[in-house]
């Protein structure tokens, strides 16, 4: 049957064929090429064609796709079609005669399957082997118009090794640049982008960066810190042994912080070397901030200096405050990430946590009170923040609070009620180890026994005398304490006027 068609997703495969772009290049059948960019000496490319790519005379918005004789069965093979043309997950006898068709349905992850899987065993060239040159552009020429497979062979440790596959479309009939492919319906096909050009790539994506934040000496990273608490990052950014083998070798960090985090200006980070020298004006370094938090960039201003530092890890040091907005998320998170010639890298990344608790204000009776004054303290006796009153359905509270213990002290009773029994009492913040994300609230030390806790609801009763304090427990005694206080002193009153009629 006639395929009127091109795979979707080649260029998405880019960075999932280990930097290798599946492409298209542009020229005349006769001078076909593909280029190689940063390709490695003592690297050979062998560009190998199965299929052939044509543009269809009737509607030149379509592509017709065909399998190359002597290739259906490697193309069935990689592409996990059986001999009749199924597929594992679903039918597809319609490429039975076409397997290369089938192929131009798969999206980035399974086009990076099948060009690890797909083989020129005992296949021809189609074209030139070409060397590559360190860091330079190698031109492979090519039989013609087509998909080809593009493999990269060398030697390492002295032994013949084979690296990463390239799956690469030409030019065809001359287009450059991107135009829509319309396929046969529901079959998945998309667009292509025609460049003529590949990503070569002799190891895999550059080793992600390692982070660590510190609140004073502490590990705080999947932790705790309070709103205004300043946190100390540390990023070790590993530069890639391969470096060492370009003359220029563009080396660029990404460090990116969530809303909450205010960073630093430009000229307060500091980058170190593997023998802890300041190399920091190696690097331009530009800052980008938006709603959702701040990018900071850290770019070799010349490339020529990389390769100086190849195989070492360097070192970004910087503070970063924790601000208001961090309540909202719960949370202030920081990645950073680099990108070298073999593409970007995964996520160094840190978090920390911030929690909160509230009360609710009533009466004996259990209606809520509102005008309740509280002081928050650490745990050095430090208050926290401004003093909080309760509202008209008797809440208050606090966030922005790392795991810890705190005091609440209640300040100014409601207007009406004793201002002799104020509660104070202890609140435990503590994180919970299966979900950091979430919090404990515990509660303890109130003598008068006003305050309560039930699966972290705490309630705090204001009384209007000391008969209306609770008779149980420590507050119980503290309140006939009080009593004994205030028939002492009566004692002591009369006994005074006693003595003043005797004499």
């Amino acid at each position: 049957m006639k395929m009127r068609t091109l795979f979707a997703g080649i260029v998405a495969a880019a960075t999932m064929l280990g930097g290798m772009a599946a492409v298209a290049t542009s020229a005349q059948a006769a001078d076909v090429t593909i280029t190689v960019n940063n390709s490695q000496s003592g690297h050979t490319y062998t560009p190998y064609k199965f299929a052939n790519l044509k543009v269809d005379t009737n509607d030149t918005s379509k592509v017709e796709v065909t399998t190359v004789e002597g290739w259906s069965d490697a193309v069935k093979t990689a592409a996990g079609l059986d001999a009749a043309g199924n597929a594992t997950d679903a039918n597809k006898k319609l490429y039975a005669s076409n397997p290369a068709a089938y192929v131009a349905t798969f999206n980035a992850e399974q086009l990076r399957g099948f060009a690890q899987k797909l083989s020129a065993t005992g296949k021809t060239a189609d074209g030139t082997a070409t060397s590559g040159t360190d860091g330079q552009s190698a031109s492979i020429p090519v039989s013609g118009e087509g998909w080809y497979l593009v493999t990269d062979s060398f030697t390492k440790d002295g032994n013949p090794t084979t690296g990463i596959n390239a799956i690469v479309a030409t030019t065809i009939n001359g287009r450059t640049g991107d135009f829509k492919i319309v396929g046969d319906a529901g079959t998945g096909h998309g667009n292509i982008q025609a460049l003529g050009q590949f990503n070569a790539k002799n190891e895999n994506a550059p080793q992600p960066p390692t982070k660590e934040v510190k609140l004073g000496t502490v590990d705080v990273n999947g932790k705790s810190a309070s709103v205004g608490d300043t946190l100390s990052f540390t990023i070790k950014v590993p530069v890639p042994a391969n470096a060492a083998g370009y003359d220029k070798y563009p080396f660029t960090i990404i460090d990116t912080a969530s809303k909450g985090l205010k960073m630093p200006s430009t000229s307060e980070y500091k980058i170190t070397d593997a023998d802890k020298n300041d190399i920091t004006s190696l690097f331009t370094i530009t800052q980008k901030g938006d709603a959702d938090g701040t990018a900071t960039t850290f770019k070799v201003a010349d490339p020529t200096n990389t390769p100086k530092y190849a195989g070492q890890t360097l070192v970004v040091t910087y503070n970063a405050t924790v601000t208001e907005d961090a309540k909202n998320a719960g949370s202030v998170d920081n990645s950073a990430t680099i990108t070298t010639n073999n593409g970007v890298s995964g996520n160094g990344t840190t978090k920390v946590y911030n929690y909160g608790f509230s009360l609710t204000k009533k009466n004996k009776d259990g209606y809520p009170l509102e005008g309740a004054v509280f002081q928050l303290y650490d745990e050095s006796g430090k208050s926290i923040g401004s003093q909080v009153s309760t509202g008209d359905n008797g809440d208050a509270a606090w966030s922005g609070l790392a795991a810890g213990t705190y005091t609440v002290k209640e300040t100014k009773a409601p207007a009406g009620y004793s201002q002799q029994f104020l509660p104070t009492f202890k609140v435990t913040i503590t994180q919970k180890q299966n979900d950091p994300a979430e919090a404990t609230v515990t509660i303890e030390g109130d003598t008068f026994g006003l305050a309560t806790e039930s699966n972290g609801n705490i309630t705090v009763l204001n009384v209007k005398n000391a008969s209306q304090l609770p008779l149980t427990g420590a507050a119980g005694t503290a309140m006939f304490t009080v009593v004994a206080l205030l028939v002492a002193a009566a004692g002591v009153t009369l006994a005074v006027k006693s003595r003043q009629r005797v004499h």
